[in-house]
């Protein structure tokens, strides 16, 4: 989740628009990707603005800003990263939310609200916009677990809900907890021998990278990818989503 917070925006976080090109509704924006911890001073910096807009939003005095940032700037100095609260942690998710360019649906970035329980009966859920706090996850199968829960709750039976799922913050101490898909669901692309491609053709090299990790799609133009995910102790696996899980809808030109 990138962090572009109206005010809270810094240098690091801009907008790379070369030229006459605008690069603003583009999902993977070239040069944001890094697979390299942030240097602690941007760390803090980053955590200070954010802090600094949390408690302004509270309404409470500089004395409890002072009293947090102390304790997150330990953290930092101590394990490269911080921990952020609940309530801080739902804070920066409404700001990402609102502020997230492309999302026809940031109108209701006020209404996100934080389920922790992964484990929850799905039909007892009031809410229609979630985070799930899976900052507690140790292995691949939970990151699993947890994104289709993720899937069902936002498919809904076609009646389509927000969320938005946290894994475990990078740290320098370790592998990242990593979801190597650019979506969730999306179809495969195998390229044949005469340049001709079956499928989606944007999803081709992840396909090979899919197949090189041992999936084997049936080769039509249709096959759901599976996930690839990585944990801080466990190289990518591939998990292959369930069908009942995967809501498609079927076309049909009319001519």
């Amino acid at each position: 989740m990138t962090l572009s917070m109206g005010r809270l925006r810094d240098i690091s976080l801009a907008p790379v628009c070369p030229g006459q090109i605008c690069l603003g509704s583009v999902m993977a924006i070239p040069g944001r990707g890094t697979s390299e911890p942030r240097p602690l001073e941007q760390v803090l910096g980053q955590a200070r603005k954010l802090l600094e807009q949390y408690y302004a939003t509270l309404k409470q005095g500089s004395d409890s800003f002072d009293d947090r940032f102390k304790q997150v700037e330990l953290e930092v100095c101590t394990t490269g990263t911080y921990i952020l609260t609940k309530s801080e942690l739902l804070f920066g998710a409404k700001l990402a939310w609102r502020n997230s360019a492309r999302c026809i649906g940031r109108i209701q970035w006020n209404k996100l609200h934080v389920c922790a329980d992964i484990d929850l009966h799905l039909g007892l859920v009031s809410y229609s916009y979630l985070l799930f706090d899976c900052r507690h996850v140790t292995t691949c199968q939970e990151m699993f677990d947890a994104l289709c829960t993720h899937i069902q709750f936002s498919t809904n039976n076609g009646n389509i809900r927000s969320a938005i799922t946290v894994f475990p913050p990078r740290t320098s101490s370790r592998s990242d907890f990593r979801v190597w898909n650019p979506q969730l669901l999306s179809y495969a692309g195998y390229k044949n021998a005469d340049g001709s491609i079956i499928g989606d053709p944007i999803n081709v090299e992840f396909t090979e990278v899919c197949t090189k990790l041992g999936w084997q799609g049936e080769g039509t133009q249709w096959d759901i990818l599976p996930l690839i995910l990585s944990s801080a102790t466990e190289g990518p696996k591939y998990y292959e989503l369930p069908t009942e899980l995967v809501l498609q809808v079927h076309l049909t030109h009319p001519s």
